[in-house]
């Protein structure tokens, strides 16, 4: 009563579509008539203008804009797509379901009354399997999806009778029966080729798929396992050469991604004496989809970037996953340096052919993660934060160089977020209580003069391409902002070098205040050199930092002595302001009174 109440449904709700499409398309009848018979009117009207009365003309009306002629075809959702295709020869379909089940319960009566032999029983479903595949083959040169329905009932009978061969009767060989599913698998492929059916190539590579899960294989055959992965891959490839169906590329790839799973995760167990071989299918595998990934972006004429963007990435982390659990420790990082170069040569042949930036951030994206992989295996602590500081300075500066867009270096600037993160752990390190230079001092230091340079680098070349004046907010503000976080590594590093070198605190706070109010007194009164406020406000907020500082914090734990000086230090060097500020004004007093009396 289950099955049929949601055979029923499953009627019910096709049957409520179909007459949705139908009134849908009387609508549309009758509004094409309706026009039609409006224009035929109207010409008629022009044809003759004195036969008919002024009064009697019908007046001119504009021509109703339908819903889905006013707005633009949007892309269909995979869901919207199924259901298409499921409205389409509905019944057939249904009946293709019911064929299969009332064919499993058939074979399932006559096994249980032993009115046929086992080896009859998978003849007979093999027999039926290959009939399907022949009026599948027949019927798609008039009926594409009847044909294709037929095509798929028959792989899966096929499929089907031979698991059931190797299960209960242990028939053939589990290599025997690799091979006979798969060219009922093959010959789908090549239906869906011959007649360009192109979901009709997704069924095929997910019954290829579910192949080797029938075989029934007394003990796991890995090796035998990835060839014939590799061979359904290689067809799969030649499939996307042919039609240009570039969706079945990140498909393969998920096929091989789940087989290799038990390889990959931990827990499952790996086999180590198929290591070696297998890391090299995998290579082989990484190899094939780059290749046709990259020939498929450069010539073709129809951009699929979302599909090109994920199978590139997809490509560089299985890539990735391997050589972390499969190669040796001693390799892993000459070979992720290998693989690098690889991706970083196919992301610069694809900008220059393409000028397409996502699969260019694709792939560049690879190369950053194998380069910061490689360099994790070989480093650790401040040698790691250094080389991680360097190796994203020269990233962004690559990117600048090939792209030649401001913008877009700027927003791989996020990659100084990891070194950012991992040099939090030098400002604390133990070494500053009475050593200077150290290997945290140089993590600080090349961390602020990266940071700072690229930020005045960048500012420089905003200045000079909008004619000096900052038209630009948000990449300006970026530029700003790397030179803010340099200088604050930089007064960090100072502050810890002077408490390092001076044994009494007191002293090296006030070195280090008077050091800052010096530096934003003069970047306060700098702001005429560039005609803007960021300068002026840096200044007074390192000014406001100081003084604040010295009123919460110093005026409770510097000694009385270290106190007064402070105090007096600091307080003469801002009282020195009002004397520039006066000299400034007469400046620009004597300016405005020259520019007078011109």
């Amino acid at each position: 009563m289950e099955t049929i109440s949601l055979i029923i449904s499953i009627i019910v709700l096709f049957f409520v579509l179909s007459l949705k499409k139908r009134v849908r398309h009387l609508e549309d009848l009758v509004i094409s008539r309706g026009i039609a018979k409006r224009e035929e009117v109207l010409h008629g009207a022009a044809a003759a203008p004195d036969e008919i009365p002024s009064s009697s003309r019908i007046p001119s009306m504009p021509e109703p804009v339908s819903v889905a002629q006013s707005a633009k075809p949007a892309h269909p959702s995979p869901f919207d797509s199924f259901v298409v295709w499921m409205r389409e020869d509905w019944l057939m379909k249904l009946g293709a379901l019911l064929l299969l089940i009332g064919f499993g319960w058939l074979v399932r009566y006559a096994f249980l009354n032993n009115w046929i032999g086992p080896a009859g029983r998978i003849t007979l479903g093999i027999a039926a399997g290959v009939l399907f595949l022949l009026v599948g083959w027949k019927r798609i040169q008039t009926f594409t999806h009847q044909g294709s329905i037929f095509l798929a009932l028959g792989s899966g009978v096929v499929l089907l009778s031979i698991f059931a061969a190797r299960f209960l009767y242990d028939f053939f060989t589990p290599f025997s029966a690799l091979v006979i599913m798969f060219l009922s698998t093959a010959f789908v492929a090549v239906a869906s080729v011959r007649f360009r059916v192109r979901s009709l190539s997704l069924v095929s590579l997910a019954l290829a798929g579910a192949v080797p899960l029938l075989t029934n294989s007394p003990s796991p055959d890995y090796i035998g396992l990835f060839t014939y992965l590799l061979v359904v891959v290689a067809g799969t490839l030649w499939i996307v050469a042919v039609t240009g169906w570039r969706i079945l590329t990140p498909a393969a790839l998920v096929l091989v991604v789940l087989y290799s799973m038990p390889h990959l995760v931990p827990g499952f167990g790996f086999f180590a004496k198929d290591r070696d071989v297998l890391l090299l299918f995998a290579y082989a595998f990484t190899g094939i989809f780059f290749i046709s990934n990259t020939a498929s972006i450069i010539r073709s004429a129809v951009k699929d970037i979302q599909t090109d963007t994920i199978t590139a990435a997809g490509i560089g982390l299985f890539l990735l996953a391997w050589i972390t659990q499969a190669a040796p420790a001693e390799w892993q990082s000459l070979l992720m340096a290998a693989w690098m170069v690889v991706f970083s040569a196919g992301a610069f042949l694809v900008f220059k052919a393409t000028q397409q930036r996502s699969p260019f951030f694709a792939y560049a994206g690879v190369s950053v993660a194998l380069l910061a992989a490689a360099t994790a295996a070989e480093l650790e602590g401040a040698s790691l934060t250094i080389a991680y500081t360097i190796e994203s300075a020269l990233v962004v500066l690559v990117i600048h160089e090939i792209l030649g867009d401001i913008k877009a270096a700027l927003r791989s600037i996020v990659l100084l977020a990891g070194p950012a993160v991992l040099s939090l752990q030098s400002f604390a390190a133990r070494e500053w209580a009475d050593t200077i230079l150290h290997e945290h001092f140089f993590v600080i230091l090349l961390f602020a003069v990266v940071s700072g340079g690229l930020g005045m680098f960048f500012g420089s070349k905003i200045w000079a391409r909008d004619n000096h004046t900052v038209k630009n907010e948000e990449e300006f503000a970026v530029s700003a902002a790397l030179v803010v976080v340099g200088s604050m590594y930089a007064y960090a590093l100072l502050w810890l070098s002077l408490h390092a070198g001076f044994l009494n605190d007191d002293t090296a706070v006030m070195a280090a205040l008077a050091i800052y109010t010096i530096i934003g007194i003069a970047c306060y009164f700098s702001r005429a050199a560039l005609q803007t406020d960021a300068i002026r406000m840096y200044g007074g907020a390192l000014l406001g930092f100081v003084v604040g500082r010295l009123l919460i914090v110093d005026v409770w734990e510097m000694a009385i002595a270290g106190r007064i000086i402070t105090f007096f230090l600091i307080g003469t060097l801002l009282i020195s302001t009002a004397f520039l500020w006066r000299k400034k004004t007469l400046e620009h007093k004597n300016e405005d009174t020259s520019a007078f009396h011109i």
